[in-house]
């Protein structure tokens, strides 16, 4: 299996702040790499053990010298904050079935900054901030096979979660919990974890659980596992038959597809996630949708991996069934990479797109993953990476008093370009008169990883900021059209100065495959965070993508490319039954809302830009909203999840 490719970069960054494209109608869920599991009814278990903290820790579980801590409505910050207090805004409180009678959290973020938000460092806690809460004795003498599920909502900084057994008060094995997810990401706020209790532990009648939040040491401040993890309704019940979970799932070809190109030159191709793909590239090279299906249950399972787009138009696909088999004492390997058929190659306009996982026994389908969501679109001159004004929520200072950065990230070519300008999206922050410019190199594997791996080609006059571009898109032109080529690799991106007044930001948003895919140059070594390179021109990965795009127009002047081929938009998307249709202008319109079978269950008339339609009292899945004037009708789906 394909891992990681060795990163470009010295160190990770975390990035702060705001930002808002034309994938404005998708608004990508975070926790994109879930691993929840829908089980049928007649695949659950009674569990034989079950804790959902009604009464807070019990009291004869065993705590840490940094504790995790009861979060219920009586305590304070009550269970309506994200965290003990240090970083309440961080994200909301988990979302499980009894999560108003009290959850557990541990708050990394609480012990570092000992209560104070921002005061990085401060804590009395022992470093790097360890939680470990273990149970008392559970028996698990009847069962040969057990599967833990609980609520996990959880976010990290190179922190780690597991849960260690032990038998007889002897520790025995270790299990990880949330390995996919990136660092600076996190899981859903009601994500269900599922643990297969080892073989070595079942059917002992003196097992301990320990839910461990684990931090990391180096050299510039002595810990990296910030966050939190926060923990709800506990069951062990028997393994069920089958179960099947979606994980890593991608639609560049970053598993397998990335070995049917090749790479020219001194680099090699990766196969990334495109968010904007120009047709020229498309023809070449169609998106591919890929993910790992792991088989979480006690019996083998033929498994099939599916998609459906939804959006300009709809198209779907599926891979051939696949027999992944179940883990066990003689089989180790309880997961399977898995691609869809046909390839993906929609036509011009903006697309959300749906993949899941299904297995089956003797033909009938008895589990179904949990789905993932992706946005896209197809335009005819930009090639990007980010996920679009809507989802960003960070932006980075390029330069200003103490900083001078070139943000990049690597874009891969399937077919010839000229490439006339770079696309990047300004925040609000900026400084009216503050310079960029345009930035270009090409991948080089002869380089030194320390000099970047990469060699400067090109790059553009310094562009001034205006306040025009404040909050916005801004084309920054190349003197002359740089020639791509089929088969190369290029980073690329923008650049800021020093300057005692001036500073200028960008957005960022979350999205990258593998440590290195977008890339940070202290030009000069001006990071504070490194004081080992200070002075000394350094590169070092980033963890969110830049909003910086190619743009192959040849008029190349804020000329937006972006198809909008409705009257209306949907968000958010997906939803949780409650989702807002905006008008791009007050008009009578009649609306229907159908279900996947074509049973209207909602119709109205409306005038106004903004109507809000309540959908959570019907079942999840795929609706359809489709406005009517005089003259036209015009679709769009929206999820219920």
């Amino acid at each position: 299996m394909k891992k990681i490719y060795i990163s470009i970069c010295a160190l990770a960054i975390s990035v702060s702040a705001i930002a808002q494209s034309s994938l404005d109608a998708f608004t990508v869920a975070k926790g994109k790499k879930s691993n929840k599991s829908i089980l049928m009814n007649a695949e659950k278990s009674a569990p034989f053990w079950s804790e959902d903290f009604a009464n807070g820790i019990p009291a004869t579980w065993t705590n840490s010298t940094a504790p995790w801590e009861y979060r219920g409505a009586s305590t304070s910050p009550s269970n309506s904050t994200g965290s003990q207090g240090a970083y309440a805004s961080a994200g909301n409180p988990i979302a499980s079935a009894t999560a108003s009678n009290g959850f557990i959290i541990f708050d990394s973020d609480f012990y570092d900054n000992n209560g104070v938000a921002g005061a990085f460092g401060t804590g009395m806690y022992p470093t790097p901030h360890n939680g470990d809460l273990r149970t008392d004795m559970i028996d698990m003498s009847a069962y040969a096979d057990v599967l833990l599920t609980f609520n996990s909502y959880y976010r990290t900084f190179a922190g780690q979660a597991f849960v260690d057994f032990y038998v007889a008060g002897v520790f025995v094995e270790r299990v990880q919990v949330h390995a996919n997810i990136a660092v600076n990401d996190a899981t859903f706020t009601d994500e269900i974890a599922l643990v297969r209790v080892p073989f070595s532990v079942v059917g002992n009648s003196d097992v301990q659980m320990s839910f461990v939040f684990e931090g990391s040491t180096n050299s510039n401040n002595g810990f990296t596992g910030y966050y939190f993890w926060q923990i709800d309704d506990l069951t062990l019940a028997e393994t069920p038959a089958n179960i099947i979970e979606i994980e890593d799932v991608v639609i560049g070809g970053f598993w397998l597809d990335y070995a049917n190109y090749s790479g020219l030159g001194f680099n090699g191709i990766v196969g990334l996630d495109y968010t904007v793909t120009p047709t020229s590239q498309l023809a070449n090279h169609p998106y591919v949708i890929e993910g790992v299906l792991r088989n979480s249950g006690a019996s083998d399972q033929e498994s099939i991996l599916r998609y459906e787009t939804y959006g300009t138009g709809t198209y779907s696909g599926a891979s051939a069934s696949t027999s992944v088999l179940a883990f066990s004492p003689t089989n180790t390997v309880d997961s399977m990479i898995v691609t869809t058929t046909p390839p993906l190659s929609p036509a011009i306009g903006g697309y959300g797109i749906a993949i899941w996982g299904e297995s089956d026994s003797s033909g009938v389908i008895t589990t179904v993953s949990d789905t993932t969501y992706k946005m896209m679109e197809i335009s005819e001159y930009i090639y990007a990476k980010d996920l679009g004004e809507a989802n960003s929520n960070n932006s980075w200072i390029l330069g200003g008093p103490g900083d001078q950065w070139h943000f990049t990230t690597r874009f891969e070519m399937y077919a010839d370009e000229v490439l006339s300008a770079l696309r990047v999206y300004i925040t609000d922050e900026s400084v009216v008169g503050s310079e960029v410019k345009a930035i270009l190199y090409e991948l080089d594997t002869n380089v030194a990883a320390a000099s970047g791996g990469v060699v400067l080609l090109d790059e553009s006059d310094n562009y001034t900021i205006t306040s025009g571009d404040l909050g916005s898109w801004v084309d920054i032109p190349f003197v002359s059209p740089i020639n791509l080529f089929n088969g190369y690799a290029y980073e690329f991106g923008i650049a800021g100065f020093q300057h005692p007044t001036d500073s200028v930001y960008i957005g960022t948003t979350d999205n990258s495959l593998y440590n290195g895919e977008h890339s940070l140059f202290d030009e000069f070594g001006l990071n504070p965070n490194d004081p080992a390179n200070l002075g000394t021109p350094t590169w070092y990965y980033l963890t969110r993508a830049p909003m910086v795009r190619m743009n192959f127009d040849p008029g190349n002047v804020n000329t937006i490319t972006d198809v909008k081929q409705s009257i209306f938009n949907v968000y958010p998307n997906p939803t949780n039954g409650v989702f807002t249709i905006e008008l791009d202008a007050t008009e009578k319109h009649d609306i229907t809302v159908n279900n996947a079978l074509g049973q209207t269950v909602y119709s109205s008339t409306i005038n106004d830009v903004i109507t809000t339609i309540n959908l959570s009292s019907y079942s999840k899945g795929v609706y359809t909203v489709e406005l009517k004037n005089n003259s036209s009708t015009y679709v769009e789906k929206v999820i219920v999840e």
